[in-house]
């Protein structure tokens, strides 16, 4: 765990230490969303916004899942390594599909030749 102190500045602005824009992979006009769970307990979270005809019901519920777990203290992650893992997830899911399909195939194929 690391701590840093700021200081709040005119118009209520702060200036995040190098490491944490560094480690948050943030850049300027990024957004933060700050979360308060009690006064010595507060998050900071990288924020993204995202167009409300891409969240399907599905995206919907992992959204709300993870608000869960991170509510309790869940780790967050960056945006990159959840799509990276979302992609891999996908991969995986379209394998089995196809190695689903081929075998389908495979079997359609052994009881024609078993008919004729």
């Amino acid at each position: 765990m690391t701590e840093y102190t700021l200081k709040i500045a005119g118009k209520r602005q702060v200036t995040l230490p190098k490491e944490i824009v560094r480690d948050l992979n943030l850049a300027k006009g990024d957004e933060l969303q700050i979360v308060v769970h009690n006064p010595s307990h507060i998050q900071l979270i990288p924020f993204t916004r995202v167009r409300k005809d891409l969240i399907t019901p599905e995206v919907e519920k992992i959204l709300n899942q993870r608000r869960k777990e991170i509510a309790n203290g869940g780790r967050t992650v960056s945006l990159e390594q959840a799509l990276k893992k979302a992609a891999q997830k996908d991969a995986r899911k379209q394998a089995s599909a196809c190695s689903s399909a081929a075998l389908k195939v495979a079997q359609q194929s052994h009881e024609q030749m078993a008919a004729e």
